[in-house]
């Protein structure tokens, strides 16, 4: 018998808003404390005094799902998490008894199509997101008999045991890296004024107003920068632009071991190397280009000291915040933030010490994102909503993947 492909609104029950009043504080969770589906934050909160959108009661066995476009947060209650409140930006799905497990639910909010879905049927002016009707109406999971949901959580649960074991130990090695920048950093006692270690600092005047074509020059964007602060290799994920207009800002035109600083934004100060494949490229409006002179500062170098704190409380000082937490930066400023100064040989050898760590990071983040990928191919065995999947098939499996 074919699995049956099921709408959200069979299997579960979506909890309406409203808390019980209670005395004293309770944690309370909302969408930006998930990462990973790990609470790693909260706020002690009265009844009386909590955020309106802390509005929330949950039970052992819940599903909550976010509703915003662009926020990927799952969570499953247990006897750990079911007594906090919780937002009004999750859904919070009571799954039907009999019909399917807590776990099994879980599982099928983690696999991307569903994350993919939610995003294209997410609406509204303010908060793009997705309502009840949605979910309930537009999302379908292939549903197979309890046993078989049992055989499947039983691979998805190790699958997952991993990632979590990889992600430990990449935040583990992280850490290690940030502990040995600052020890590194802190031991230089002189200092050189920016201005006086570069050949180019440079931002405006740069293009506005020109349409991106198909084929042309790298427009290297805070967009293209990673969590790690460097930037995308892959050439088909920019925007491009004309050599004719390319050639009309030639101070902004990037090098190989440019740095690109951002400047305006979220994440003033945040610096990426250029790489080879993006050389002749040229820097947004939202950024500044940085030519260090290698004979006083290495750019390796540099880029490994704007991870510090003293890099960032520099940067924090003379940010111009004008929107909540978006702000800007000018060049006149930037000038004058101190570097640490040692001699060419020593810097090389911090990078030398730092690159080993950064080598051994990386290589825990290509082994996560190998195991994220063959994650996701299970779960799309398993909840392919754009095909019906036999029992004998998942049973045939082994659950081999």
């Amino acid at each position: 018998m074919d699995m049956k492909l099921v709408k959200i609104r069979d299997i579960a029950v979506i909890i309406p808003s409203g808390i019980s009043y209670f005395q004293g504080e309770k944690k309370y969770i909302d969408t930006s404390s998930v990462d990973n589906n790990k609470i790693i934050n909260f706020e002690d909160v009265t009844y009386e005094e909590r955020p309106s959108r802390a509005n929330m009661a949950v039970k052992e066995g819940y599903v909550l799902f976010a509703k915003a476009k662009d926020t990927r947060k799952v969570i499953r209650m247990d006897n750990n998490n079911c007594n906090n409140i919780y937002s009004t930006g999750f859904f919070v799905l009571k799954p039907k008894e009999n019909k399917i497990l807590s776990k099994y639910l879980y599982y099928y909010f983690n696999f991307n199509e569903v994350e993919l879905l939610k995003d294209r049927l997410a609406q509204g002016a303010t908060q793009v997101a997705i309502n009840n009707s949605i979910l309930y109406d537009k999302f379908k999971i292939p549903l197979p008999e309890i046993s078989i949901q049992k055989e499947i959580l039983n691979k998805l649960i190790e699958l997952e045991k991993i990632l979590d074991m990889l992600r430990e130990q990449k935040n583990k090695v992280k850490i290690l890296l940030n502990s040995v920048r600052e020890e590194e950093i802190n031991k230089i006692k002189e200092n050189i004024l920016l201005k006086n270690t570069v050949k180019v600092l440079y931002r405006y005047p740069t293009f506005y107003g020109f349409k991106y074509v198909d084929e042309g020059l790298p427009v290297l964007k805070i967009s293209n920068m990673d969590k790690e602060c460097k930037f995308n290799e892959d050439l088909s994920a920019y925007d491009k632009i004309t050599l004719d207009i390319n050639m009309k800002y030639p101070k902004t035109i990037v090098k190989e071991k440019d740095i690109v600083m951002e400047v305006r934004g979220t994440y003033i100060g945040r610096c990426a190397l250029v790489p080879k494949i993006l050389e002749g490229g040229n820097i947004s409006p939202n950024t500044i280009r940085i030519s260090f002179d290698d004979n006083k500062i290495l750019p390796e170098f540099f880029w490994h000291y704007s991870f510090t704190e003293k890099w960032k409380k520099q940067v924090a000082r003379i940010t111009n915040y004008w929107k909540e937490k978006f702000g800007t930066i000018k060049s006149e400023e930037i000038e004058i933030l101190k570097l640490p100064f040692i001699e060419k040989s020593k810097q090389q050898n911090v990078i030398v010490k730092l690159n080993k760590i950064n080598r051994l990071y990386e290589q825990f983040s290509n082994d996560l994102l190998k195991h994220q990928m063959l994650y996701q191919s299970a779960l799309a065995k398993y909840f392919n909503f754009e095909r019906k999947i036999s029992s004998s098939e998942v049973t045939q499996s082994k659950l081999k993947i």
